[in-house]
């Protein structure tokens, strides 16, 4: 017979085990759903359209009766300020003027959406656009946050990025990424007659180790870069 104390010990450790096991898939789940999600829709062809207009559903290829029944159009979640990454079929509420440097602050906007950083240019103003998701102090508190911007490391150059404003719509495309240090603010203090978009998401996704930048330029600026 299996003596009682090593068959409570067991029992406690397989709990233990799968209490650990389930902790884990619950912290990282937000992570695995958005690579999971991505990896269906290229097995599949999928892809992301950013609305012509904001009150429509319709792409110009549908208009002319062009379906393609692999093709999704993505509203704006807010015409007032919303973001389309086309490429990874992003497509967040943006909430304005948040102070990055506020805990408090950036953690009740980035659990309704992309925060744009207090400070910085709004869509159609020369300066720097930044905007950044999820921004935590552990690996533990990523669930809370959103996880549209994971899947910023598929970006390349020349993809859409689709910023709606104030009923606007402002097409930039993907010039530059990069990973830079948790502490890097350059971006944030950039002065600059140009019109520069920012997203940042940490780097690796789940982590708070380093930061991933896209950096995206007006789509009639970007085209004329060789």
């Amino acid at each position: 017979m299996i003596d009682k104390k090593v068959l409570l010990i067991r029992t406690v450790g397989n709990f233990l085990i799968l209490g650990s096991v389930t902790a884990i898939i619950f912290t990282f789940w937000p992570v695995i759903s958005a690579f999971s999600k991505n990896t269906v829709d290229k097995i599949s062809g999928k892809k992301y359209e950013a609305a012509a207009q904001i009150s429509t559903t319709q792409s110009f290829g549908s208009l002319l009766g062009k379906v393609d029944p692999n093709l999704k159009i993505l509203v704006p979640k807010d015409p007032n300020f919303s973001i389309i990454v086309e490429k990874i079929g992003a497509d967040a509420t943006v909430i304005a003027n948040v102070d990055a440097s506020n805990k408090q602050v950036y953690e009740a906007a980035l659990k309704r959406g992309v925060a744009h950083a207090l400070g910085t240019a709004f869509p159609g103003q020369p300066g720097v656009s930044y905007l950044f998701a999820h921004s935590t102090d552990t690996i533990f508190n990523v669930p809370r946050f959103n996880a549209v911007f994971y899947l910023l490391k598929d970006m390349e150059l020349g993809d859409r990025i689709v910023i709606f404003f104030n009923g606007k719509r402002y097409d930039y495309l993907t010039v530059e990424k990069k990973i830079t240090e948790a502490s890097d603010v350059s971006y944030f203090t950039m002065k600059t007659s140009e019109q520069i978009l920012v997203l940042q998401t940490c780097y690796p996704p789940g982590t708070t180790w380093k930061r991933l930048l896209v950096i995206a330029k007006p789509a009639f600026v970007a085209e004329r870069i060789p």
